[in-house]
């Protein structure tokens, strides 16, 4: 800032200093005196000695009668106060050593009328004595004494002459940027001085008019003549003749003006080109993203806005029921499909409509299956391979355009009843599982209500402190939303046992309070370690998981909307020894609540060892959903203080699913609470013009810099070309532990990691995939409260704004984003930068131009600049939303400036230093304590036990088969060298292509068919041919061992490189046994 500082009100100062005081050459009032160049105001002054014979008295001025000096030159008076040493080699005494050159008299400056050289033996007026060279040395250095007002001194003024002023009429002559009067030569005796032969002097006396009214610089330098003395002779006429200065321009002043003129350029052009892209981006773009409904007009999304703007009035509004209804189109069918038949079209065996389901439906029927091979394709589940395991199937159309398919296992409603560990018909190990009898079915390949591909989406609600109203708001516009139940579940991470400011219960209480049909009740649920994002001993944690259902208040939601949401509630819990002595167990910070998805999910796409409670989390994810963990696509953030709007949801869907080149989204967010206080008053201008020009403006280009965290999507993994490739985005290694960085010990990552976290997640999406897209959606959007109070804004600002700052600092240093120099989004973060850092500095100026202009000194260019910055925005407004409301809120935001632009910025930099998240959330009985990002003790490793998934169930099935009595199943090793002696495995690793530049692999993360890691198929010559006795059928009588094997012969799945391993391992359970213990049950 300092530095901005300096460029604004220094460099100016310092390089083009102000002139002095400056009269023109031919406006010199009665009231000066010139003396070489210079004037002198003397009429207050009457200290001048007594003149014998002239004046009587002590109190002479010399500007009045009887000398009337007033407006006179009297250069020649003061001769000796010069340097004249030049002269003496040209102009030769030829009577002996002179005092002076010129007579000592007076004369007029206007119509020069050259003394006579006749009075040159008068000396009466020369002032050669040492008192008044003090005099004039004082009066140039200092200034004339002032008479009257309180004393004080009247600066000697430079007399300057415009190039217009010289001609040949008045003979001036520029030397060096002095104006020399040629006239006054005429005055010099030359009875008593010569001038040099064929010298400069000579030449003027010889023809005048060659000199006058000219700039002689460059001739009489560039005079080459033996034994020529024009420089020593123009310097002598200086010292002599010289009646002012040239009015110049030097060159710290041009600089000055440049560098004024450059910065006004680039901060305009910076201005209008965000304003003409965002007007680009609200007229052309912003309703083409998001938008699913084709045949909308104008008219209706118009009347979509006003139902916003309506429903964003205040937090409890409802959206409009139209906004619930579910497409006209569902299954993508032709019209005869629509028409309406006298037929009856449903019947008692008629599965619910998918998507959208009830409970008091009863247990649904088994879910649809996709005939054996549909889809295949396509990549299916890293864990769940096989036709006859659940996979996430995709087949192409033939236009390009993928459709999907989730098929579930063929459950058997044996199956579906051996939720509660045990079967009367059955003793088999379940494999995996079984799913809850509340599961929505999945849709066939061609559902596609909303006319794009759905992808499974989580749906992610970060907790800390908040209460029941707050997180039952957020849960219930998830819930709700018109995106399908089959595709979408809702994940809550309560960072530790935490009770609110207020509230009766802790927050995990209130959160496993909404949640039925557990598939654990919630009293059986264990506690299971995994390794926190901190350091030192916090680094170990517990969590528990809750999976069920999503349980609605008729209170909040109307009944007839209530449906089956799949819900995970993980509560971060702490271990053993924290429970009992911290007074906030489990907390670790919303840093490592995402985290606990993000290391998951790369766990899972990668098939790499993981915690126990990962383990349950993806078993959870399997019993609700019907759905492996790796079929997620998609992330939504949402904050638990924010309700979306009833299509949000699918608008972001829609958005990603037709740009697979989109990394990441953010809608609009709307306040809420718009009238509470004169807080909030000023925010939603500052909300509004946030999203409507910034993030428009970053859109056009793609580079959306910060995705709220309170409202935001990330992509977990992206679809790469036709074959089945995939490549981890949100779950890429590089984003995963950047993220996770647990050692926060320097400022910098300290604002980054502890402050501005869901800032610097979209940082690392774009300096890790800065050729993917950042997307601001502004059709999808939300509602949430915001601070009321102006202390809690300010805490609030602290942590953003230290947060940008450091969060830019990052992004400057990002080479691949769109543009080049100057022309480039890197040089617009660096003015995002610039202007973020100097706000202080630009409002106290802001407030010196406004001072200056009603005090008649405008600064014109300043001026213009700011009307430009404060009324583009209401331009703006006009010609995207229309909405005159928001212009009125633009005055509110206007007029509240000073506090935007330098209170908060200036408490931000002072507490730059403070990590903590102030009075945003509180806690009941919290006293201030150490940042959970703090070391304290040494972190234990030996607690955890981490496996791969295969691993875990395989466990689980051995403990199965002994807790039942059942044969335990035996797995036969094979040695990894053997996997590469096949032909296949050759293939594949030739097929390998990849860039090293490149953060996407070209490998595939999923291919088709694949079957779990280490489950090989022991008869088979290949290590990739499927087996029957996989994970849904590791005991299957002989009959149906064999009908697999020959259904799977045509279609053998291929295995990643990364499962690949060194113990691959296949379960073989003895056929006698399975007879003796399993004689005619179903395969599970």
């Amino acid at each position: 800032m300092g530095f901005v500082g300096f460029l604004t009100f220094g460099f100016t100062i310092s390089v083009c200093p102000v002139p002095p005081l400056s009269v023109h050459g031919g406006e010199v009032s009665s009231g000066y005196l010139i003396i070489h160049g210079w004037a002198y105001m003397l009429a207050d002054w009457d200290s001048h000695p007594v003149i014998a014979g002239v004046t009587n008295g002590s109190d002479t001025n010399v500007l009045y009668p009887p000398l009337n000096g007033g407006g006179m030159d009297a250069s020649f008076l003061f001769q000796q106060q010069v340097d004249t040493s030049s002269c003496k080699n040209v102009l030769t005494n030829k009577q002996g050593d002179q005092p002076v050159y010129f007579p000592c008299q007076l004369f007029s400056p206007n119509s020069t009328i050259p003394p006579s050289s006749s009075l040159f033996t008068n000396h009466t007026s020369c002032h050669m004595s040492p008192t008044a060279t003090q005099q004039l040395n004082s009066f140039y250095q200092d200034g004339v004494p002032k008479k009257n007002d309180g004393g004080g001194f009247n600066k000697a003024a430079r007399i300057y002459y415009d190039w217009n002023d010289l001609n040949q009429d008045n003979q001036y002559m520029a030397y060096n940027g002095d104006v020399l009067n040629l006239k006054l030569l005429q005055s010099l005796p030359t009875e008593y001085f010569g001038a040099l032969q064929n010298g400069l002097i000579q030449s003027i006396f010889n023809n005048v008019s060659d000199f006058a009214g000219k700039d002689m610089t460059t001739a009489i330098k560039g005079f080459r003549q033996a034994d020529n003395r024009w420089e020593e002779e123009a310097t002598c006429l200086q010292s002599l003749i010289k009646v002012g200065s040239i009015d110049t321009f030097s060159i710290g002043c041009i600089t000055s003006d440049i560098v004024l003129y450059v910065s006004l350029v680039v901060i305009l052009a910076v201005i209008l080109i965000k304003f003409f892209f965002a007007v680009i981006f609200g007229w052309f773009l912003s309703w083409k993203l998001g938008h699913f409904a084709e045949d909308q007009d104008y008219a209706a999304r118009m009347k979509r806005q006003e139902e916003i703007e309506n429903w964003a009035r205040n937090m409890d509004a409802s959206a409009p029921y139209s906004a619930l209804s579910q497409p006209n189109n569902p299954y993508n069918s032709n019209k005869k499909q629509n028409r309406k038949t006298l037929l009856p079209q449903t019947s008692r065996y008629t599965q619910p409509e998918y998507g959208m389901h009830r409970f008091d439906t009863g247990a649904p029927n088994a879910p649809f299956i996709l005939p054996n091979g549909f889809g295949s394709n396509r990549p299916t589940s890293t864990f769940f391979g096989g036709a006859s395991t659940p996979r996430l199937s995709y087949y192409d159309n033939g236009s390009g355009h993928r459709l999907s398919a989730l098929s579930t296992p063929r459950l058997s409603t044996t199956s579906l009843s051996l939720s509660s560990g045990e079967s009367n018909n059955s003793g088999s190990i379940k494999c995996p599982l079984p799913l809850s009898p509340y599961v929505n079915p999945q849709p066939p390949a061609d559902f596609m209500p909303f006319k794009f591909v759905l992808a499974p989406t989580v749906c992610l609600v970060t907790c800390y402190s908040e209460g029941e109203d707050g997180i039952r708001t957020t849960l219930d516009s998830v819930a709700v939303s018109d995106y399908p139940n089959s595709h979408k579940l809702l994940l809550v991470i309560c960072d530790g046992i935490i009770t609110g400011y207020g509230n009766n219960k802790s927050t995990p209480d209130i959160c496993v309070d909404m949640m039925r049909d557990l598939i654990v009740p919630a009293e059986q649920v264990e506690a299971f370690p995994y390794i926190a994002i901190a350091d030192g001993q916090k680094k170990n944690n517990m969590a528990k998981v809750y999976a069920g259902f999503y349980k609605f208040n008729d209170a909040t939601v109307d009944p007839s909307l209530h449906q089956r949401v799949p819900m995970i509630t993980i509560v971060k819990c702490g271990t053993t020894e924290e429970a009992k002595t911290a007074s906030k167990p489990g907390n670790r910070g919303k840093r490592d609540s995402q985290m606990v998805l993000m290391q998951f999910m790369q766990k899972v796409i990668f098939d790499e060892r993981m915690t126990r409670m990962e383990y349950e989390f993806f078993n959870s994810i399997w019993r609700i959903t019907g759905l492996p963990a790796d079929a997620f696509e998609l992330c939504l953030m949402v904050d638990a203080d924010t309700k979306l709007y009833p299509d949000a949801l699918t608008r972001l869907v829609s958005c990603a699913v037709k740009d697979p080149s989109i990394s990441g989204l953010c809608g609009e967010t709307k306040i809420a609470n718009k009238k509470d206080s004169w807080v909030t008053m000023i925010q939603v201008f500052e909300y509004y013009i946030s999203h409507h020009q910034s993030k428009a403006f970053e859109s056009v280009f793609g580079c959306v810099t910060c995705l709220p965290g309170c409202f935001c999507m990330y992509r977990i993994k992206a679809p790469k070309g036709p074959n089945g490739y995939w490549v981890p985005i949100l779950a890429n290694p590089d984003i995963v532990e950047r993220y996770s960085e647990n050692v926060v010990d320097t400022l910098h990552k300290k604002n980054l990691l502890l402050l501005g976290e869901d800032r610097y997640l979209s940082t690392l999406m774009l300096k890790t995939f800065p050729q993917r897209k950042m997307m601001f959606v502004p059709q999808a959007v939300c509602k949430t409260v915001v601070p009321d109070t102006f202390m809690v804004l300010l805490s609030q600002r602290r942590r953003w704004i230290n947060s940008t700052i450091h969060n830019l600092m990052e992004l400057l240093f990002v080479k691949d984003l769109c543009g080049t120099f100057c022309f480039s989004m890197q040089f617009v973060l660096f003015i995002d930068f610039v202007g973020t850092v100097s706000l202080p500095a630009a409002i106290t100026f802001t407030l010196y131009l406004i001072i200056m202009a009603i005090l008649g000194k405008p600064a014109v260019i300043s001026l213009i600049l700011l009307a430009l910055i404060l009324g583009l925005p209401a331009v703006l407004i006009v010609m995207t939303s229309r909405k005159v409301v928001y212009v009125c809120w633009m005055l509110l935001y206007i007029i509240s400036l000073p506090v935007w632009n330098f209170v908060l910025p200036m408490y931000a930099y002072w507490h730059f230093d403070d990590f903590s998240w102030g009075d945003t959330r509180k806690v009941e009985g919290e006293q201030k304590e150490g940042g959970h990002g703090d070391k304290e003790g040494e972190f234990d490793s030996t607690v955890f036990k981490m496996k791969r998934w295969h691993e875990f169930e395989r466990d689980r099935r051995i403990q199965y088969a002994m807790d039942h009595e059942l044969p335990t199943p035996r797995f036969l090793e094979r040695p990894r060298s053997e996997a590469f002696r096949d032909s296949s495995m050759l293939l594949l690793q030739r097929t390998r292509q990849g860039s090293i530049h490149s953060n996407e692999s070209d490998w595939p993360l999923a291919s088709t068919g694949i079957v779990p890691a280490g489950m090989v198929d022991s008869p088979s010559p290949t290590p990739f041919s499927s087996s029957s006795s996989n994970f849904y059928g590791a005991s299957t009588s002989r009959n149906n061992n064999n009908n697999n094997n020959n259904n799977n012969n045509n279609n053998k799945p291929s295995k990643m490189r990364h499962e690949i391993q060194d113990d691959d391992l296949v379960e073989e359970v003895p056929l006698d046994d399975i007879r003796h213990h399993h004689e005619g049950s179903p395969s599970h």
